[in-house]
C-alpha cells in the first residue's frame, strides 16, 4: 500500500499481516476503557452531552479503526491479509454483540434518559437529538436487554455463533476460484471482445478458463449460442460453494428462530421488520402477495413469447428444440428479443459506452444536479494500483463533503458483486467534525492496451445506482455518526440509489453525457438507438420482477414459522422459484449457498429492493415533470432525502420531498403495468 496521507481520512490500513489481530485488541482495550468512564459518571450527573453525544463519538472512533481493519477482506490483493481480515471482523463482530447485550450500559443509558427527563432538559433536544436516544436504546432491545439475563445471555451466544457463520459464509464467495473449460466454438456468439479477454488454457490450444466472475459469466449467460455452454455456467452459478455454504445457511435460520423465538416473536422475519419502514411481516406478505398476484400474468404471457422465440431460433440453426423455456436460456433469449423485436444490439451499444466516457458522464450528472464537484486526490493507503480516490466538494461554496475510493475491475479474491463500503462515518458538533469516506467496489471489464473497456447498458445502470449509495454517502449532514449516509432503514436505503437509475433511460442524459463511440468519442449514441433502447425499457418486465419476488418471498419465508425449511434450502429455492419467478432450478444446485444477501445483512430484508423501489419511481416522477436535470429539485433531493441520513424516519424524508402522501401508481407506471 502506498503511505499517502490525507487529513480528513482517518483511515489506517494495516501494512503487515500481523497488524490486525494486534490492532482489533487494542481497539477491544481502547473501547472498553471509554465504556468504563461512561460507567463511572455518576448518575446525578448524567446529561445528553456525556451519554449520548460523547459515545456517538467514541463510536465514530471505533468505526474508522473496524473499517481499517475489515475492509481489507473485501479488497486486498494477498490472500494472507483477507483471511487475517476475516477473522478480524468476525472477532468484532462478536465483540459488538457482546457490548451491546451489557445490562450495565442498558441501565446507565436508562439513567440518563431518567436524569434528561427529569432535569427538563429533554424537551431542549431538537427531533435528531431525540432519534439519537431512541434508536440507542433500540440497538439494546435487539439483543433482549429488556428480557431475563439468562434469555439474554442465550441471545448473546446465539448471535456470536450466527456471526461467525455469516463471516465463513461470506469468504467462501470471496474466495471462490470455480473455472470451466470451454473450447473457443463452444463459446460461439460471445463478443470476441469478452473471449481475447478470457484466461487462455496453459496447455490446451484454443481453450478458455472461464471464471463465474460478472465479467465472464453474464456475457455467456446472454450472447451464448451453444445452450450447454449456458447450462453449465448457470449450473456451476447456482452451486458455488454449496457444500462449504448450505450447512453454515441453515444452521444460521435456525439460529435466528430461535433468537425470534426468546424474544417473543413468532419468527425472524416478525422480529427484523418490526423496526424498519414495513413495521411489521403482515405489511410485507401483503406487498409481496400483492406485487406476485399482479405479475404473475405478465410473466406468463412473457415466457410463452419467448418460448415461441426459442423454436423458431432453434428451427433457423437447424438444433434441436426441447419444448422447454429453461432458465438458462432466459438471458439469451431477453438479448435475443431485443435485437429482434426492438432492434436492441446490446454488442453495437455497448460500443458507446467506453468505461472513462461513463465514469466522466456519471461525475457530470451527479456534480450538476446535486451541486457537487469532484476532485482526483493522491490516493491515501492505496491497495492496488486501479484504486482512486476523491474529494467532494460543494460546488457553491467550496465547502469539504467527504471522499471516496473507486474500485471497479474485478480481480481473483476481491469482493465479487458491486456495493459501497461505507468506511468512515460522519458527524458535527460544537466539538469539532469529521467528513465521511465511502468505497466504492464493484467488477466492471478492465481496459487494456489492446481492448477497451466497453460497458453493457445493464452495467451503466449498476454503475449509477452504486454511485448513488455513494452520493448518499457523502452528502450527508447529520450530528451523529450513528445517523450517518446510508445508516438508515433498510428497506429505504436502495430508494435513492434506484432514484438515479432513471437517469440511465433519459435520453438527453444518454447523448449528451453518458456515450461516445470508444474509437471516436465525439460520436454519440445515435438518436435511433436511443429510442429502440428506451422502447425496450420495460421488455419482460413481469419475468424480471417476478425474479426479484423469488429471492424475496424465500427470503421472507425461509425466515419463516415453518422450520422445516431450516434443512431442505436446496429443495425449497427450486419450489419456490417455480411457484413465483416461473423458472425450475437445475439439478444438484442451491443458489441461496451463495445469496450473499442473507447473510451480509439483509436478511428478511431482501424486500427491501421492491418495496423501496416504489417510494424511487414515485420520486423520479417529480423530475419527469421539472426535468431531470432541474438543479433546484436536485438540491431539494440534497436537502431533504440525501443529507439527512438515519436522522429522521424515511416516510417522513420521502413526503418532504413530494410535498404530498407516497401514490405507488407511478411505480406501476415505470415499469410498463399501468393498467
Amino acid at each position: 500500500m502506498t503511505t499517502v496521507n490525507n487529513e480528513y481520512v482517518k483511515l489506517n490500513f494495516p501494512t503487515k499481516p500481523e497488524e490486525f489481530k494486534e490492532r482489533s485488541k487494542k481497539l477491544i482495550e481502547d473501547q472498553n476503557k471509554a465504556l468504563e468512564k461512561f460507567l463511572a459518571i455518576p448518575k446525578e450527573q448524567l446529561n445528553f452531552k456525556n451519554a449520548f453525544i460523547e459515545m456517538d463519538r467514541i463510536d465514530a472512533q471505533f468505526s474508522n479503526e473496524e473499517s481499517s481493519l475489515t475492509f481489507p477482506s473485501s479488497v486486498h490483493t494477498q490472500e494472507e491479509f483477507r483471511k487475517v481480515s476475516n477473522e478480524v471482523e468476525a472477532e468484532l463482530s462478536k465483540y459488538c454483540i457482546e457490548t451491546s447485550a451489557r445490562e450495565d450500559l442498558y441501565k446507565h443509558y436508562l439513567s440518563a434518559i431518567d436524569q434528561i427527563k427529569s432535569s427538563g432538559e429533554f424537551e431542549k433536544l431538537d427531533s435528531e437529538d431525540k432519534r439519537l436516544i431512541e434508536k440507542t436504546m433500540i440497538s439494546f432491545e435487539k439483543n433482549g436487554l429488556q428480557l431475563a439475563p439468562e434469555v439474554r445471555e442465550k441471545v448473546k451466544e446465539l448471535k456470536k455463533k450466527i456471526a461467525d457463520n455469516c463471516t465463513e459464509f461470506s469468504k467462501n464467495i470471496a474466495e471462490d476460484k470455480t473455472k470451466l473449460e470451454f473450447t473457443k466454438e463452444q463459446l460461439d456468439g460471445v463478443p470476441e471482445d469478452v473471449v481475447s479477454g478470457y484466461e487462455k488454457h496453459p496447455e490446451k490450444p484454443n481453450t478458455y478458463l472461464v471464471s463465474l466472475q460478472y465479467p465472464d459469466l453474464f456475457p455467456i449467460m446472454r450472447f451464448c449460442k451453444v445452450a450447454e455452454t449456458r447450462r453449465k455456467m448457470f449450473a456451476a452459478k447456482d452451486a458455488k460453494c454449496m457444500e462449504k455454504n448450505t450447512p453454515l445457511l441453515e444452521s444460521t435460520l435456525a439460529l435466528r428462530y430461535q433468537i425470534a423465538n426468546l424474544m417473543g416473536k413468532a419468527d425472524h422475519t416478525t422480529n427484523v421488520t418490526q423496526y424498519l419502514m414495513s413495521k411489521s411481516k403482515d405489511n410485507v406478505v401483503k406487498f409481496e402477495d400483492k406485487m406476485v398476484k399482479l405479475l404473475h400474468p405478465h410473466g406468463v404471457v412473457e415466457m410463452e413469447k419467448l418460448l415461441q422465440l426459442k423454436k423458431k431460433d432453434c428451427a433457423e440453426r437447424g438444433i434441436e428444440f426441447d419444448g422447454k423455456f429453461n432458465i438458462y436460456d432466459n438471458q439469451f433469449y431477453h438479448q435475443l428479443m431485443l435485437k429482434n423485436d426492438y432492434q436492441v444490439d446490446n454488442n453495437l451499444i455497448k460500443e458507446y459506452f467506453p468505461f472513462e466516457i461513463v465514469l466522466k458522464g456519471i461525475f457530470s450528472v451527479y456534480q450538476e444536479l446535486l451541486g457537487m464537484t469532484f476532485h482526483e486526490l493522491p490516493c491515501p493507503q492505496q491497495w492496488h494500483e486501479d484504486v482512486k480516490f476523491f474529494r467532494g466538494n460543494d460546488a457553491t461554496t467550496g465547502e469539504l463533503l467527504g471522499h471516496f475510493y473507486l474500485d471497479l475491475f474485478p480481480r481473483e479474491g476481491k469482493f465479487s458483486h458491486a456495493a459501497v463500503f461505507p468506511l468512515q462515518p460522519a458527524f458535527r458538533g460544537s466539538d469539532g467534525r469529521q467528513y465521511p469516506c465511502v468505497g466504492m467496489v464493484c467488477n466492471f471489464p478492465k481496459p487494456s492496451e489492446a481492448q477497451p473497456s466497453l460497458l453493457p447498458h445493464d452495467d451503466v445502470v449498476t454503475f449509477f445506482h452504486e454511485f448513488g449509495h455513494l452520493c448518499h454517502g457523502i452528502l450527508t449532514t447529520v450530528k451523529y455518526s450513528r445517523f450517518s449516509g446510508t445508516s438508515v432503514d433498510r428497506d429505504f436505503v436502495e430508494c435513492p440509489s434506484q432514484l438515479f437509475e432513471n437517469w440511465c433511460w433519459n435520453k438527453d442524459v444518454l447523448s449528451a453525457k453518458l456515450s461516445g463511440h470508444f474509437k471516436d468519442h465525439s460520436k454519440k449514441l445515435p438518436e435511433e438507438l436511443i429510442q429502440k433502447l428506451v422502447a425496450s425499457k420495460n421488455v419482460n418486465n413481469g419475468l424480471f420482477y417476478l425474479r426479484q419476488l423469488g429471492f424475496s418471498t424465500f427470503d421472507t419465508k425461509i425466515h419463516g414459522t415453518d422450520t422445516s425449511l431450516f434443512t431442505r434450502t436446496a429443495e425449497f429455492v427450486n419450489q419456490n422459484t417455480k411457484e413465483v419467478s416461473l423458472f425450475e432450478t437445475l439439478p444438484n444446485t442451491n443458489s441461496a449457498a451463495s445469496f450473499g444477501h442473507i447473510m451480509g445483512g439483509y436478511d428478511a430484508q431482501y424486500y427491501s429492493y421492491m418495496w423501496s423501489e416504489v417510494f424511487a419511481a414515485d420520486c423520479f416522477a417529480k423530475f419527469d415533470e421539472e426535468g431531470v436535470m432541474n438543479k433546484d429539485l436536485g438540491k431539494k433531493l440534497r436537502d431533504k432525502l440525501l443529507a439527512p441520513g438515519g436522522s429522521a424516519d424515511p416516510n417522513v424524508l420521502i413526503r418532504n420531498f413530494l410535498g404530498r402522501e407516497i401514490n405507488e401508481a407511478n411505480f406501476l407506471k415505470s415499469i410498463g403495468l399501468s393498467n
